[in-house]
């Protein structure tokens, strides 16, 4: 399997090791699944050992055939304007670093697994973080498949988010979704409720379906982060501290989370204070709060639009 790139495999205890994941793209909202991973990676000090040559998993050249564009509401109006071609494919590209005509650096994807050590009597971690690909899923499964036959990993944790109709002042709601419904008593007990969706997937759905196959015990961990499309929020704490709140007790961590908590409430103590001085802000929270009381599912996008739609959101609500 050549796009599977070993560097040494690592000595790992007496017990399995258990693999964690986190992907850039569908599921990374509010950076919950990069973010965990680089958490776990730096407060267990992992080492990499193995990556995944990007080169024939994503889509560099996208090809423009006719000219994008963009809606955004200016005056309470919709504006449509053009999108530069070169903007556009430019978002697919590799990054270069050209001087003085030498080419010194391209930037790739990456695609590392990292060794993390456990306490004692704890298997240890394997950490696997990249970018969701564009093509080959089946390879890319291959490939994490691979690492887990050659370490005897029979067990997987993906962790993930979902925009959802609530509001900050909530606490969001992780949902678990597996092939294995054996695993169901064991992430009940923890705690953790299942999902229910019909719609387009990720890849982490096919490794899932797929794993069973294998007899890997794969579970997706997905946890809501609120959806204020006026502001830029491209972090949200708080649901990084949920997902890794329960990997801390399902896996036996016993991680000291109290940089996480601080950074939560740092988090929404400024969105609060936004509430306060933004009256159409505060409007769309209250009724969020509403909604939420219902147990709404996550990712219902149409209730979230119409919320949105029953607040005249001005643009100071972003400048503030």
């Amino acid at each position: 399997m050549y796009e599977l790139m070993i560097d040494e495999w690592p000595e790992v205890g007496p017990d399995r090791p258990v693999m964690v994941i986190g992907l850039t793209g569908w599921m990374d909202g509010g950076h919950v699944s990069t973010g965990t991973l680089a958490y776990l990676r730096e407060r267990l000090e992992a080492q990499n050992f193995a990556e995944i040559d990007p080169l024939d998993f994503y889509i560099f050249h996208f090809p423009v055939t006719s000219l994008p564009i963009s809606v955004h509401l200016e005056d309470g109006r919709a504006v449509v304007q053009p999108v530069s071609p070169m903007e556009f494919a430019a978002v697919f590209r590799p990054h270069a670093k050209i001087e003085d005509g030498v080419v010194r650096e391209i930037q790739y994807p990456e695609n590392l697994f990292h060794i993390a050590r456990t306490p004692a009597g704890m298997p240890d971690l394997v950490l696997f973080n990249g970018e969701e690909p564009h093509i080959r899923w089946g390879a890319y499964c291959d490939c994490i498949f691979s690492v887990c036959e050659q370490m005897k990993i029979e067990e997987i944790y993906f962790v993930g988010s979902v925009a959802s109709p609530i509001p900050h002042t909530r606490e969001p709601r992780l949902r678990v979704s597996l092939a294995d419904e054996s695993l169901k008593p064991k992430l009940a007990e923890a705690g953790l409720s299942f999902s229910d969706y019909e719609g387009p997937s990720s890849i982490i759905t096919s490794l899932i379906y797929h794993s069973l196959e294998l007899g890997i015990k794969t579970s997706s961990l997905v946890v809501e982060i609120p959806h204020y499309p006026f502001l830029e929020m491209p972090t949200y704490p708080r649901s990084i501290q949920k997902v890794t709140s329960a990997l801390n007790d399902l896996l036996g961590l016993e991680l000291d989370l109290t940089d996480l908590l601080e950074a939560s409430r740092e988090a929404d103590s400024k969105l609060n204070a936004l509430m306060e001085t933004n009256e159409d802000f505060g409007e769309l929270v209250a009724k969020l709060e509403e909604t939420y009381e219902y147990e709404e599912t996550p990712g219902d996008e149409a209730l979230l639009r119409r919320l949105m739609e029953s607040v005249d959101l001005d643009d100071d609500a972003g400048n503030q």
